[in-house]
């Protein structure tokens, strides 16, 4: 089976019609005091007694537990329910939020995110996770408040800080809206005094600039939608314009370095 934007979405918005509840390690299989028993046992910190008697409250009540990255994860491991997702399950792909981002070859600071409907966002210290659904709304599972379980809030609520696409399923969107981002071992020779920002658009702030003549690593080169064309300096997280604003050639190409791979 292939696993795309487009089935994450729609799987994210089919959990909202379920009962669900929010368990630290969960996969979205059904509550039950023997589940509840094997995740309290691999993470007892995040199960005192108080979490422990909530959720044998819910056995037999068809309620079915997972985490932020357990949603995400019980969709390309067959979908909800014991006998779907164990079969599926895979452990190469269990990731966490954050070696998830670190394996996803399409990423950046949250005001590059293009508006991809399935695109995974993040917060600060990758603790927390959510999936952009589109129209401005996210569909994560959470325990906030008066919030247990898989939810769909505003984007613009949450402290998200970073974008990805899931490295375990296809993009099928085909948005306009999505940069096109490569790696690449470029060297760049400045030309100007080019702004490094923190995203690949001029709408992201400016963290200094290039100095005329010098050479720069690119890691990453970014076509944005508008056809205008950034880099990802190496080691960082900050982005220069190979062109100005009025098509001025900021960058000349002066040749590639050694990835070490």
């Amino acid at each position: 089976m292939m696993y795309t934007n487009s089935g994450l979405v729609k799987y994210c918005k089919d959990a909202l019609n379920l009962k669900t509840v929010y368990m630290w390690g969960g996969l979205m299989r059904e509550v039950t005091e023997n589940y509840i028993n094997q995740i309290a046992g691999m993470y007892p910190n995040r199960y005192p007694a108080s979490r422990k008697q909530a959720l044998s409250a819910l056995v037999g009540k068809g309620y079915y537990g997972c985490d932020c990255v357990g949603l995400i994860k019980s969709y390309y491991f067959g979908g909800v329910g014991t006998a779907k997702n164990a079969k599926g399950y895979d452990g190469s792909k269990d990731y966490g939020v954050g070696t998830m981002y670190i394996a996803a070859k399409t990423k950046g600071k949250i005001a590059t995110m293009p508006q991809t409907e399935g695109i995974l966002v993040m917060t600060t210290d990758f603790g927390h996770v959510g999936v952009y659904v589109g129209n401005g709304q996210v569909i994560e599972c959470t325990l906030n408040g008066s919030k247990d379980g898989v939810v769909q809030t505003a984007f613009s609520a949450g402290d998200w800080a970073y974008w990805c696409q899931c490295p375990c399923i296809e993009d099928d969107t085909s948005s306009a809206d999505t940069p096109n981002v490569v790696d690449c071992n470029k060297i760049y020779k400045s030309l100007g005094v080019a702004a490094k920002r923190q995203g690949a658009s001029t709408s992201c702030a400016m963290e200094g600039r290039c100095e005329r003549g010098a050479y720069y690593l690119a890691s990453q080169l970014v076509t944005a939608p508008d056809g205008r064309k950034w880099f990802r300096h190496l080691g960082t997280d900050l982005y220069s314009a190979v062109t100005d604003t009025d098509g001025a050639v900021l960058f000349e190409e002066f040749g590639t370095y050694s990835s070490g791979k």
